[in-house]
């Protein structure tokens, strides 16, 4: 059996591995690039059998909604069948109907063709066997990969963590279902961002009900897809009776809607109070009792955040984007806070990471007793040789392979 990685090697993001048996080949993740801060593109990656030439490859699976890890998959030639959750599908085509109707630039009729996948129900392709386990990530219904065949066990473990709401029971399912693993293929996003404070999600949620109770308006920017930190400011503006409200209903109240329906956490249920979407007309509740506005960089919340000066804005995101020396500047973000702090808004960070913390990754690589790790989804692949693990750990480049 061969594993490859097409790309992912030494950045975050992007991520594209291939394995191979005589008889099949799969493709784990079929990733977009992050976007730089000189907005300059890479050339397109083209896999022979993939996404140009004659088919060649029997399945593409996906870990996970984010656009690193599915933002190709128009690329994928159309006879290959692309699996991802089913909550995620749905999310999945929220957020590419909404890039078609206001950019002409999403495929949600594609993305409606997508096979999917469940918790624990294997497929089988050709002498491939893939299981998918639910992970612990910023995106709901995101999945690591077991994979067997020609008698070997490969993890891929997509991006996962440890510190979100369902982080407590992840060590007992690589305890469960991803033991004796002959190759790891494992994020390392975290060691490469060794200062970075992690919280769990909970302890952001009970700092998010003491902002919420000492600042009357209360902004939030954070990604609409990371649904943890939302049902955390959903919890804290119940917990302060305050209304809850979101820019898009077509987009944040509609992807929170989809949520809602497939979880039976009570924790991921959002019907519990009214959720407004924002316009003039709830003016006068928001400046009677206040408010958590779940916002984005865009107009709709431009204008809220100009009806109501007085507010705390929370930057609920990777500190990355707003550092002007990385190579993830967003210059557009940047502004919109800028603009944002200069009319009166009081700007705070509150976030915690989507990946696991260096600790957790040397925690994962001793549980699945893995006889070889191979890093993916990293900056700094050289690192994991500093955890002092009991394994091989083979730092490839894009492009390069390794039998198993």
């Amino acid at each position: 059996m061969q594993i490859k990685v097409h790309r992912g090697t030494h950045q975050i993001g992007g991520c594209i591995t291939e394995i191979k048996t005589a008889v099949a080949r799969i493709i784990i993740d079929m990733g977009s690039e992050l976007p730089r801060a000189d907005k300059s593109e890479s050339p397109p990656l083209n896999i022979e059998g993939v996404t140009k030439g004659k088919q060649d490859c029997d399945a593409v699976f996906i870990t996970h909604y984010h656009g690193d890890h599915v933002g190709m998959f128009e690329a994928v030639l159309s006879g290959i069948p692309i699996y991802i959750g089913a909550t995620a599908k749905q999310i999945y085509t929220v957020v590419q109907r909404t890039l078609k109707r206001k950019l002409d630039k999403g495929n949600p009729e594609l993305v409606a063709g997508f096979e999917t996948l469940e918790a624990g129900k294997p497929i089988i392709i050709k002498n491939i066997k893939i299981t998918p386990y639910t992970v612990d990530h910023s995106a709901f219904d995101a999945y690591m990969l077991l994979i067997e065949a020609d008698g070997k066990r490969i993890l891929h473990t997509g991006d996962f963590r440890m510190h979100g709401a369902r982080g407590r029971k992840m060590p007992a399912v690589f305890e469960k279902y991803a033991k004796d693993i002959d190759v790891l293929i494992t994020e390392g996003t975290m060691l490469s961002r060794p200062n970075e404070k992690v919280l769990t999600e909970h302890e952001l949620g009970r700092k998010a009900a003491e902002l919420l109770r000492d600042n009357k308006n209360v902004f939030v920017l954070c990604s609409s897809t990371n649904i943890d930190t939302i049902a955390e400011f959903y919890s804290a503006a119940i917990a302060n009776k305050k209304p809850f409200i979101v820019c898009e209903s077509e987009f944040q109240l509609e992807i929170l809607r989809i949520v809602t329906e497939n979880s039976t956490s009570p924790f991921y249920n959002f019907s519990k109070q009214k959720i407004f979407t924002y316009g003039e007309n709830l003016h006068d509740l928001m400046g009677k009792v206040g408010f958590c506005f779940i916002g984005r960089a865009n107009y709709i919340t431009q204008k809220a955040l100009g009806a109501f000066p007085d507010n705390l804005l929370i930057y609920s995101m990777w500190s990355g984007y707003l550092d002007k020396t990385h190579a993830a500047f967003d210059e557009y973000k940047c502004g919109f806070i800028d603009k944002a702090t200069a009319a009166g808004s009081q700007l705070m960070q509150l976030h915690t990471s989507g990946h696991a913390t260096t600790e957790d990754i040397k925690k994962v690589c001793e549980i699945t007793q893995a006889k070889t790790v191979v890093p993916i989804h990293c900056e700094g692949p050289e690192n994991f040789r500093l955890l002092g693990i009991n394994a091989d750990i083979i730092l490839l480049q894009d492009g390069e392979s390794i039998t198993v």
